[in-house]
């Protein structure tokens, strides 16, 4: 399935760096999406992560221990939104981030918490609370997070998407386990094209 975006959607994201849809998912997908992020976490030591800074810092690429994860954030219906907005093809799998209610954020903006840079394209799924099954698409340089929700963050990069220092990012050297330095593009092989 393919989303078709109007000129006008194209514009007011070009204007305000971030739009919204709303019931992009029905109720049961978010159950199950919320169900397969929360065995995600409960593998990675959620049990020990009872902050939700702790929650973050283990919410990191959820994607790789989940092909059905990889599948859906990768599919027409996230990536091509995602090309068409941004104007940018092809598309990375950059990362993705759980980011659980009661997290907070300064500056609002991706590029700030993440340790990428050159990033295209970010999508804010809510999938609990009132805005369950909204989506919000947005430039690099914005955060439009749902309020007092948990939330998951995909981003997407170009094939000049850099991996950088961020001392922001608690997940900063995670990249370093799959063999990344500073200064590295991401590689396809453990970054997929959309």
């Amino acid at each position: 399935m393919q989303m078709h975006l109007t000129a006008q959607q194209i514009r007011l994201y070009a204007q305000c760096g971030w739009i919204e849809f709303e019931e992009f998912f029905s109720q049961d997908q978010c159950q199950k999406l919320l169900q397969e992020i929360k065995q995600i976490l409960q593998k990675r030591g959620e049990r020990r992560a009872h902050s939700p800074e702790a929650l973050y810092k283990i919410g990191r690429d959820l994607w790789q221990d989940s092909k059905h994860l990889q599948q859906l954030f990768c599919s027409k219906l996230f990536s091509a939104a995602a090309s068409t907005l941004s104007g940018k093809n092809p598309l990375q799998l950059a990362c993705d981030q759980w980011i659980p209610e009661g997290m907070s954020f300064s500056p609002l903006n991706m590029e700030a918490h993440l340790s990428l840079q050159g990033l295209v394209c970010g999508c804010l799924l809510s999938i609990d609370g009132d805005k369950a099954g909204h989506v919000r698409f947005c430039h690099p340089n914005r955060l439009p997070l749902f309020e007092k929700q948990a939330q998951l963050l995909i981003a997407y990069g170009s094939l000049q998407t850099v991996y950088i220092r961020n001392p922001q990012d608690p997940n900063n050297p995670s990249l370093k386990d799959l063999g990344y330095n500073f200064g590295d593009r991401l590689h396809p092989k453990t970054h997929p094209l959309c």
